[in-house]
């Protein structure tokens, strides 16, 4: 399996550029929608254009199912972009898109998660609720996330306007499995493990 998870795209995503460039990516929004600042989505879709990617963009709770499965299929990178890990997960999960996702994976692709594309891989989101607001309408009985790796992905460490929603999950959660990261750090994981790498 083939993630690469952080904290902010656009100020590390050079580190996988070899991933990238020119190859087809499906980028999936879909946690940004309901939210107000999405500079970084913008941001993000600039790095994939400047390293010769070919972006297709797809709504993940409002696209047909086969057309997310077609998708999927035709994509060498499954991009999911930062915001609410609530809603995220709850799309995943209800529209079958998690079970699609862990299908490509199993064949090699590479998944990139920003902020809570990177949150939701947890065994369970629980422990962002302090950073990401629960939707109103959110549909699942618990807080499991998608189960790809077996640590808890905490971005925006000591990062402005996070800092101390960080240091608080920090503390509170300390018999969690949590990996750090600030803006310009991502993990990379693969069939050796994972290992922390930096943006200088």
């Amino acid at each position: 399996m083939k993630l690469f998870l952080c904290s902010h795209f656009s100020s590390v995503g050079s580190l996988v550029k070899e991933e990238i460039e020119n190859k087809k990516v499906a980028f999936i929004p879909t946690a940004s929608l309901r939210e107000g600042y999405t500079g970084y989505v913008g941001s993000a879709r600039k790095l994939f254009k400047k390293l010769g990617a070919i972006v297709t963009e797809i709504d993940i709770s409002t696209e047909a199912y086969s057309t997310i499965q077609s998708l999927f299929e035709d994509s060498d990178v499954i991009y999911f972009t930062g915001r609410n890990s609530f809603f995220l997960i709850d799309q995943l999960r209800k529209t079958g898109t998690d079970e699609l996702l862990k299908k490509e994976l199993e064949k090699g692709k590479l998944m990139i998660g920003e902020s809570a594309g990177a949150i939701v891989c947890a065994p369970s989101i629980q422990y962002i609720e302090q950073m990401d607001e629960k939707p109103e309408d959110y549909s699942q009985e618990d807080d499991s996330g998608l189960n790809l790796i077996d640590f808890y992905v905490l971005p925006h460490f000591l990062t402005a306007p996070f800092k101390k929603v960080t240091e608080k999950i920090m503390t509170e959660f300390s018999d969690l499995n949590l990996c750090p990261i600030n803006n310009r750090q991502g993990i990379v994981i693969d069939g050796e493990g994972s290992k922390v790498i930096c943006k200088d």
